[in-house]
């Protein structure tokens, strides 16, 4: 599903308002689980959320509490779920794919609340965006057609690009990113460039992916966005400027630190969004009644000084769209 129809479909501005006066909140300490997938970018997104929360009649350390569980490897993640689950918490919110997985696998009763998530139905997380059923709900970030965009973008800045590799981990990245792909497939035959699906397990895998790009002219990269390739964001950054490979990120943070382009969701009315999701469930609301939400704004930044570097003249007109060029 494409992002316009994702749009008519969850009228966000009228789901997102909360339910009740904030006065109405019950003396009962309500307890949240929040488990969160190794390796994301260091923030602190329940103390954004928390912020939210109050003007809805929720103050932490009051009428709700949250207990952390935050892997810093993969296989922590079943052993902290349980955890999670355990403790019979009135909610449960998970940070990312693996982690929304690895609590689903413990609870199909307790209501849980997603958001960092890509492809929720693909992954088996829901069965449906618009009513998810169950005892889930949550938030999407970078949608399928993505894949697409990313090329786009990376043709206007190198009309040289005759190749292009998108580049993921097929153990972080579930379900193979096969939506992603077939808007990457797509979109690549309809420019006659040749896609190239690039796996790598680990760092080792990173360097042969930017150096066979970079053995014959016109190769680019689309660095897909999932907990792999941001926990290796320098070495992939600093390879893609050695081999002197034009490459594209989903993330405001990769150009910010290096990158040649991003474009991709910003986090702008995410955690108010989040916040009223948390308000309604723990009011009482079913998850399974609530529909999937989608990113509503989405931002591209070039970093013009990786530009020069690889040798690239960024077209005025892409300069024009750009939310933030940095010098």
């Amino acid at each position: 599903m494409r992002r316009r129809d994702l749009v008519q479909l969850l009228c966000a501005s009228a789901l997102l308002r909360p339910t009740q006066p904030a006065a109405q909140v019950s003396g009962r300490i309500r307890r949240i689980g929040w488990v969160e997938t190794w390796t994301l970018l260091a923030r602190n997104d329940w103390g954004e959320v928390a912020e939210h929360l109050q003007p809805l009649g929720w103050r932490r350390g009051s009428n709700v509490r949250v207990e952390m569980h935050v892997a810093t490897t993969p296989a922590q993640l079943s052993m902290l779920a349980k955890e999670a689950v355990v403790a019979h918490p009135d909610l449960i919110v998970t940070n990312g794919t693996p982690a929304t997985l690895a609590v689903l696998a413990e609870t199909r009763s307790i209501p849980v609340l997603f958001f960092e998530i890509a492809d929720p139905v693909g992954n088996g997380i829901v069965g449906n965006l618009s009513r998810p059923s169950g005892n889930v709900t949550g938030f999407t970030t970078f949608e399928p057609s993505l894949g697409g965009k990313w090329l786009q973008l990376l043709t206007e800045v190198d009309p040289r690009v005759q190749r292009a590799a998108i580049l993921f981990n097929p153990e972080t990245a579930r379900n193979r990113a096969s939506p992603f792909v077939r808007e990457f497939e797509a979109v690549a035959a309809s420019l006659s460039i040749e896609p190239i699906l690039a796996f790598a397990q680990d760092a080792s895998g990173i360097e042969p992916v930017i150096a066979t790009l970079a053995a014959e002219p016109g190769g680019a990269l689309l660095v897909l966005p999932d907990v792999f390739t941001f926990s290796q964001r320098r070495l992939i950054i600093d390879l893609a400027e050695q081999y002197r490979v034009p490459a594209i990120y989903g993330t405001r943070y990769m150009a910010a630190t290096g990158g040649l382009l991003a474009y991709g969701p910003t986090t702008e009315g995410l955690y108010r969004g989040i916040a009223s999701y948390m308000d309604r469930i723990l009011r009482g609301a079913n998850p399974g009644e609530l529909p999937i939400q989608a990113p509503t704004r989405y931002a591209l930044v070039v970093n013009l000084g990786t530009a020069k570097a690889l040798g690239l003249t960024v077209p005025p007109s892409l300069l024009a769209a750009a939310d933030e060029v940095i010098e």
